[in-house]
């Protein structure tokens, strides 16, 4: 295959068609299950399946069968099957259609439920993270049938739940364990890429431990002067429980929730610092804010293969506006802590239970309400037909030799399946990059490395059926 004629291919593709349904897609503000109560009654992400199974339905693709299945009590998917056209193998590729919730701060004229297009860039909630994977996935087998090549058995799989933590997933999976068969090789179009200059290959992901926790020290609020110092302020005692955590002068996290990193990962540190100095950082601090690291090898695998914590969410604690001065009576927090990729969620969570209930400061009450919980992935070496494929697409499609680099987020459903099918390769790509701002306000989508992507898994298909 010709890469020029195939990336004019998919600038058709995208344009007339893709385009314009991720558009529609944005629209519909289907939140995870974890996000929105009413998840399982609104027909929202009912509404946002179909929306995406009639496009996929109606590009033409021979040999296809589709629906949005169901099985009580989950969250739907949409599985799509392509019979094989005379080739040999077997590939399943996935993706999500759930979205996180809107958060506050969009650019004036954009929203995350208005899409809309500046410059290179499509904003909204969901476009970048991860609606356009069945419209990458299922083209590039349409590319494989429109250019006269063969092409094995496909499956595509894309789920409702993944930002909860993919929580229905695998009980879909056993139930398609038939149609899905033993793949060659797995695609996962749900990671990100440090710039749009070339290829970025995902070789790990942080597992995640999310704890919500109560603390609880008087029976009822009371006034400031007549509680404080007298009883311990509930939110001083999480401060002295993230101290057992977390280092707050460093913000480093203590020793039993980390791992033995691999040398290898060190020489990637070492590589992609090369390439961008500190523009594998994807957050904007305010001017003069410094990183937790002046050095940039420790920076890196700080945020992919380091524990690190997060206090994401508080209950209990009046904006700030209206506050009275009131000792309350407890305050909840939602604490996340992302895990090396080795590290095995279990065991970080007993030691997060044991670390925070354990000799509470002044005897409160320390109670754990919810954990959720996610396993990381370290890639093995690809095989020599895979890896020849990205390398010749990086050097093709952007002029650079590919990058492989590890990503801090969690993608907990690949682990899974890297057990249940040890033998085949993984291929773990995404859009997210520079200012993409997944889960925050102004998500986008960069169309031009998302059309060289869609190109990449084209010609990897392609390589692995021929």
């Amino acid at each position: 295959m010709e890469y020029k004629s195939t990336l004019e291919y998919v600038d058709k593709y995208f344009d007339s068609q893709i385009i314009p349904t991720l558009m529609e897609y944005i629209k519909i503000d289907n939140l995870s299950p974890n996000f929105d109560p009413e998840w399982a009654t609104n027909g929202k992400s009912e509404k946002a399946a179909a929306l995406l199974l009639n496009w996929a339905l109606n590009l033409g693709v021979k040999g296809l069968k589709g629906e949005v299945k169901k099985l009580e009590g989950l969250s739907p998917i949409i599985f799509l099957e392509i019979d094989s056209n005379g080739g040999n193998g077997n590939i399943f590729m996935y993706g999500h259609f759930d979205k996180q919730p809107h958060f506050s701060g969009w650019i004036e004229g954009t929203g995350p439920t208005s899409p809309v297009i500046i410059g290179d860039l499509l904003y909204g909630r969901g476009g970048a993270d991860d609606g356009y994977a069945i419209f990458s996935s299922l083209l590039s087998i349409k590319a494989m049938q429109d250019f006269g090549h063969k092409h094995g058995h496909i499956t595509i799989l894309i789920e409702g739940s993944e930002e909860s933590g993919s929580i229905h997933l695998m009980q879909y999976i056993a139930n398609l364990e038939k149609e899905i068969g033993t793949p060659d090789l797995l695609v996962c179009l749900d990671s990100g890429c440090k710039d749009y200059e070339r290829l970025w290959i995902t070789t790990s992901l942080r597992g995640v431990v999310m704890k919500d926790i109560e603390i609880a020290c008087l029976k009822e609020s009371v006034h400031s002067g007549v509680g404080t110092g007298h009883s311990p302020d509930s939110f001083t005692v999480g401060r002295v429980l993230l101290d057992r955590i977390e280092d707050s002068k460093t913000g480093k996290v203590i020793d039993e929730f980390q791992v033995n990193i691999p040398e290898s990962k060190y020489e990637e540190a070492k590589q992609v610092s090369k390439t961008l100095g500190d523009g594998f950082v994807m957050v904007k601090n305010l001017d003069g804010v410094k990183h937790l690291s002046d050095d940039l090898t420790e920076l890196y695998l700080n945020g992919t293969w380091r524990s690190t914590l997060c206090v994401v969410g508080a209950t209990g604690i009046p904006a700030h506006q209206t506050a009275g001065n009131v000792l309350r009576d407890k305050t909840e927090f939602r604490l996340s802590m992302r895990i090396p990729p080795t590290k095995i969620p279990q065991e970080a969570s007993d030691i997060l239970d044991k670390v925070l209930l354990e000799n509470p400061p002044f005897n409160s009450k320390i109670t754990i309400q919810k954990t959720i919980m996610g396993s990381g992935w370290a890639a093995e070496k690809f095989s020599d037909k895979l890896e020849k494929s990205l390398s010749t697409s990086s050097k093709a499609l952007w002029g650079k030799e590919s990058q492989t680099v590890g990503e801090g987020g969690s993608i907990p459903f690949i682990n899974s399946l890297a057990q249940k099918f040890p033998k085949g390769d993984f291929l773990v790509l995404g859009v997210l990059g520079p200012n993409s701002n997944a889960h925050a306000a102004n998500e986008c989508l960069h169309i031009p490395y998302c059309k060289k992507v869609t190109t990449t898994l084209i010609h990897a298909v392609y390589d692995i059926f021929n």
